[in-house]
């Protein structure tokens, strides 16, 4: 009996195995395949094949055996895809099209809490992107941004926005091409204007000024290519600007 036992699984190992990793007659993938590490035993992936195409789920693998990614071939153009910590936490989810980063991502760490969502298209940040508070989801369970960016091609292009954790601003200006540009402000916890300061290709230019919570102005100081001057260097800079007839940067 127990030979008879041995046999029949067996049968059903051999036929398992020669039940995978099949190719038709023009060379293509056809049904399951699995592909494992070098040891025989851990799976890299398992998954199914039609015509060549990867359909339905396929189940990526750590070398430890843990799972690594789930990718779900919704069409053959469009997947959507979980990465895993290898401690088992969701890392991140989000579309690809044409094996390209597209639409909204979600990342996480490995504790489970939301880092940040990033828009793609053509494997490129195009969109926005914000950034969360970490220890607002740990104490409260609020998820609160942080920061907020918006890019083009993957380099900063527009609206540019920090907050503080109670959700009131923090900081906002522009980027045009990944530089700074037009007028930057910092707040106070309470909203009001802290600093403000002018950029041009990235570089601060004519007078920043800072106040206090009631608006009063505490100082100003004067920038030239991205450059502060100290009282002298002011000095001659606006006298020569008064001699050629040009009118200081403001």
């Amino acid at each position: 009996m127990r030979i008879v036992f041995l046999l029949i699984l067996m049968g059903l190992f051999s036929s398992t195995v020669h039940g995978q990793n099949k190719k038709d007659s023009q060379g293509r993938k056809q049904g399951a395949w699995v592909k494992y590490y070098p040891d025989g035993k851990t799976m890299v992936y398992s998954g199914q094949f039609k015509d060549d195409q990867p359909v339905g789920e396929f189940r990526y693998y750590f070398e430890s055996g843990k799972i690594k990614s789930i990718v779900q071939h919704e069409t053959k153009e469009r997947s959507y895809v979980w990465f895993y910590f290898e401690n088992e936490q969701l890392m991140s989810e989000g579309q690809y099209v044409n094996q390209k980063k597209d639409s909204v991502w979600k990342n996480f760490n490995q504790q489970g809490f939301l880092v940040s969502l990033e828009t793609f298209k053509n494997n490129r940040l195009n969109g926005e992107k914000m950034i969360y508070y970490i220890q607002n989801q740990i104490e409260t369970g609020e998820v609160k941004c942080a920061q907020l960016e918006t890019y083009k091609d993957s380099i900063l292009h527009g609206p540019y926005v920090e907050f503080f954790s109670t959700g009131s601003k923090k900081q906002q200006g522009t980027y045009i091409l990944g530089k700074k540009a037009g007028t930057w402000e910092t707040y106070h916890p309470d909203g009001s204007v802290a600093t403000r300061i002018k950029f041009r290709e990235g570089k601060a230019y004519g007078y920043a000024y800072a106040y206090d919570e009631e608006g009063t102005e505490l100082y100003k100081s004067y920038w030239l290519d991205g450059k502060r001057l100290d009282a002298k260097a002011l000095d001659k800079y606006l006298t020569d600007c008064k001699n050629k007839g040009v009118i200081p940067e403001e």
